[in-house]
């Protein structure tokens, strides 16, 4: 029979999806700055920097918006890591 308790086997296991979180929001930062990238290299290929100008870059829209998702996808998935902390093993008992 293990040793290991529940509690231990459901704080390892909260510890795997915090790290997966902080994979995915660094992934996803990284998509982000690709993103702002290919967003300048349009709006500088037309020469208009100014979204709400109708010849504005359709692509550079598009982009825009993707951009605007990840950022909320990071941003929800940052609150998540901020509002459910590592839980702490509970010290062991002490048998006397």
């Amino acid at each position: 029979m293990s040793n290991v308790s529940h509690f231990e086997i459901l704080t390892n296991r909260d510890k795997e999806i915090r790290e997966k979180i902080r994979r995915y929001v660094f992934d996803l930062q990284h998509l982000v700055s690709l993103l702002d990238t290919h967003i300048e290299i349009e709006e500088r290929r037309k020469g208009v920097l100014d979204p709400a100008r109708p010849d504005y870059p359709v692509a550079a829209l598009r982009l825009r918006a993707r951009r605007d998702n990840l950022t909320a996808t990071i941003s929800d998935l940052e609150k998540t890591l901020a509002a459910n902390p590592t839980r702490q093993a509970r010290p062991a008992k002490s048998i006397h």
